[in-house]
């Protein structure tokens, strides 16, 4: 893994980092749950595993049609928790692109297991008319 310098906002900086590996379709986002990312139950606050979940099937989208592009929706999946200290990788999977959208999966796993799911849609924008 390598240390992904994330360029779909100020926001993913704060709550990072992210490291990433393998070249698109098959990339694979990593990172360690820590006190910053957690809740008063000492595993991963829910909104933390959003916001990786949105960083991952953002990155997805722009490289399925390599223009600006915006979350629409992010049907989330809580599944386990996901304790501080654990290491986390997120996968990927693109359903469908079309016209102005792009329809993508993203599961997280902790040593292996599946700890939460989502399905999200990003639209592709004109950041000239906006």
């Amino acid at each position: 893994f390598k240390t992904y310098n994330t360029s779909d906002g100020r926001f993913a900086a704060h709550i990072g980092p992210y490291f990433i590996k393998n070249k698109f379709p098959k990339t694979i986002f990593g990172t360690r749950i820590t006190e910053k990312q957690s809740n008063l139950n000492n595993v991963s606050h829910g909104g933390f595993l959003m916001a990786f979940a949105d960083t991952v099937g953002g990155y997805y989208s722009y490289k399925t049609v390599r223009k600006p592009i915006v979350t629409v929706t992010l049907n989330s999946l809580f599944i386990r928790p996901v304790p501080v200290g654990s290491w986390v990788e997120a996968l990927g999977n693109v359903k469908k692109s079309g016209k102005n959208m792009v329809f993508i999966d993203v599961d997280i796993f902790a040593k292996k297991k599946l700890v939460f799911s989502a399905c999200g849609t990003w639209q592709i924008i004109n950041i000239d008319k906006a």
